[in-house]
């Protein structure tokens, strides 16, 4: 069982829901068969004639390959709900009721598995169904109790009756306390789904830009902290860009901030599609983008820098209708034991002379 639990491409689908659906089965199944050793016990002590020890292990192996070929034909995806969770309780439960009418002495140590059979709704049934189950528990116990009393009129009638009153107690309430387990797990899991997406949300807040969606400047600053420190132990390469928007404050001025806001955001998307996937690029602050090219060399840097202010050039900006969008690049290559700051102050003062030099060009610092 434990081989089959640790799940094989023969045994379980490549669809996550199914192969889980199909573990739960295995367990119910592993469960079935205590039973099955249960009644050949009982058989091999002389406590149950050996038929229906035998007719009982029959019947639990028949329902256990009956719900193997529907899971494993995907024949359970048809049903509403796919797991068969009552439908497999629901047989169990009429096969225990058949085996009571037939257990002899060892009914009332049997009488157990109704709890146990009934233990496995908890986590996927609700009170109703739960409830539901139980009541067919028990309308089916007492029908083999009334054709067993007719049958054998000289049975203890009050010794079947008082075990008939105590499953009249235990089953409703095992539904109710199994509903209410049922309903706390949900809230549970719904708990922790929410606290998941806040903690998603979260941690999107922490790296990117509230504005833009783009990386924001403290990530920014970590990534290239985190190329450097590569840099100066392997030997490897990386350079950045600084990208400044031209003309900002006249867009602003001339279309408003709802405008400019409009052009920040969209800025991102039209960079984007002349880099890498390793490349980032993010909001440095205000109108101020950087790019970082892990393993780009001067002249693959600027080459980019080049493919992102095309890129921008042609695109066109709706809150600006016709008008053009241009930046300044200024480029530089990151230099054997140069910090951060030093880099970054390099590729400052390509930016300010190509904004000199007249505005929409890379230049190289």
């Amino acid at each position: 069982m434990s081989e089959l639990l640790s799940g094989s491409n023969a045994l379980f689908s490549r669809d996550e829901s199914q192969a889980l659906r199909m573990r739960r089965y295995l367990m119910a199944a592993g469960t079935s068969l205590l039973l099955c050793l249960t009644l050949l016990f009982f058989a091999f002590v002389e406590r149950l004639p050996w038929r229906v020890a035998i007719e009982g292990t029959a019947g639990v192996l028949g329902l256990i390959l009956l719900f193997f070929v529907l899971f494993r034909s995907g024949l359970n995806l048809r049903f509403s709900d796919p797991s068969l969770t009552t439908e497999q309780l629901g047989a169990a439960l009429l096969l225990l009721a058949y085996l009571m009418a037939h257990a002899g002495a060892a009914r009332s140590s049997l009488v157990l598995f109704y709890p146990v059979a009934m233990l496995f709704g908890v986590l996927r049934l609700n009170s109703r169904r739960l409830m539901a189950l139980a009541f067919l528990a028990l309308a089916a116990h007492g029908t083999m109790l009334a054709l067993l009393m007719a049958r054998e009129p000289l049975l203890d009638r009050g010794a079947l009756l008082a075990e008939f009153a105590v499953l009249i107690v235990v089953l409703p309430w095992f539904a109710a306390m199994g509903g209410y387990v049922n309903r706390f797990r949900t809230r549970l899991s719904d708990s922790n789904r929410d606290l998941k997406r806040a903690f998603d949300r979260i941690e999107q807040l922490a790296v990117r830009d509230a504005l833009t969606g783009s990386y924001n400047r403290r990530f920014l600053m970590d990534c290239l902290a985190g190329e450097r420190s590569r840099a100066e132990r392997l030997g490897t390469a990386f350079a950045v860009c600084l990208v400044d928007l031209d003309h900002f404050k006249a867009i602003n001025d001339d279309f408003g901030h709802a405008a400019g806001d409009a052009v920040l955001m969209e800025l991102p998307v039209f960079a984007a599609a002349g880099l890498r996937a390793i490349d980032v690029f993010g909001r440095f602050g205000g109108e101020e983008f950087l790019l970082v090219l892990p393993g780009a060399t001067l002249e693959g840097a600027r080459a980019a820098a080049e493919r992102v202010r095309r890129s921008i050039e042609a695109a066109r900006f709706p809150a600006l209708g016709e008008r053009p969008v241009t930046v300044t690049i200024g480029v530089a290559e990151h230099g054997k034991g140069e910090d951060v700051a030093a880099l970054l102050a390099r590729a400052d003062r390509a930016l300010y002379a190509g904004k000199a030099r007249g505005r929409n060009r890379v230049v190289i610092g």
